[in-house]
């Protein structure tokens, strides 16, 4: 499928979304939002492609949502409203899609940040950095950033980045927990594609369960049905192919053939 504002690569059992505005930092658009979820809606029912790496192109990740857009709401303009606002929440769609793997290089700023936020994993480029700058443009975070920030750093820092708008390297994101991995700007993506195999070599179903086990307990405190969740989920991947074929692959010392 032809998109204008996004690029699209298969390595392996890997696809790599690039966002493709490098003038702009990759400012989000409506169209940028809708060509992504149209092109992981497409890799979701692909049984090629295991895992998704989402980057940009040139010298930014994000920057943030389009600035124009704001402009023109300020001036009572009618803002462009091609295509239609999605009928499905970016976190929601992120939670039931394959394993998404952020691939940070330079700005991540404001958009750019909070929706890598509920991606599976996130790795940036030593050069990258990262930034809660809503109030500095006079508005406040969003993409449920409020939630997950604080609970992938913590609540103070949390506060403290999205009070202060500070602009952070990839250095400090990684030392707080923000970014799970740090590489050199030209190893960057490689090291993202080759963490991104290491996802989609595993079994297909098996992940997208772990994915929903995960979203769906964390914030649950009754641990009798966190363990009755797992148990389900245990017992039906023992009766499925993949689990006969790991154990008949351990017997004959060789790696499992999962797809």
């Amino acid at each position: 499928m032809a998109h204008e504002q996004i690029l699209t690569e298969v390595r392996g059992r890997v696809g790599i979304l690039t966002m493709n505005r490098p003038d702009r930092l990759n400012a989000m658009t409506r169209l940028m939002d809708q060509e992504l979820r149209t092109q992981i809606a497409e890799w979701n029912e692909d049984d090629s492609i295991g895992a998704i790496v989402w980057t940009g192109a040139g010298r930014g990740f994000c920057s943030g949502a389009d600035i124009s857009g704001f402009e023109a709401r300020v001036h009572g303009v009618a803002p462009d409203e091609r295509p239609a606002p999605p009928e499905q929440t970016w976190i929601d769609m992120i939670k039931s899609a394959k394993p998404v793997v952020a691939a940070i290089n330079g700005a991540s700023i404001g958009e750019g940040l909070t929706r890598t936020l509920t991606c599976d994993v996130r790795v940036a480029a030593e050069s990258a950095r990262l930034s809660f700058r809503f109030l500095r443009v006079g508005v406040t975070p969003e993409v449920a950033s409020t939630h997950y920030a604080v609970y992938l750093i913590g609540l103070g820092r949390t506060l403290e980045l999205m009070l202060t708008g500070e602009i952070i390297m990839a250095a400090e994101a990684y030392r707080i927990g923000l970014v799970n991995h740090v590489y050199p700007d030209d190893e960057m993506l490689d090291k993202a594609v080759e963490l991104a195999t290491n996802i989609a070599d595993n079994p297909t179903w098996n992940l997208g369960q772990v994915k929903r086990l995960v979203h769906q307990d964390y914030l649950e405190h009754d641990i009798d049905k966190v363990l009755a969740d797992e148990s389900v989920i245990f017992r039906e991947s023992q009766g499925r192919e993949a689990h006969r074929e790991a154990l008949e692959a351990f017997r004959e010392n060789r790696p499992p053939k999962f797809h």
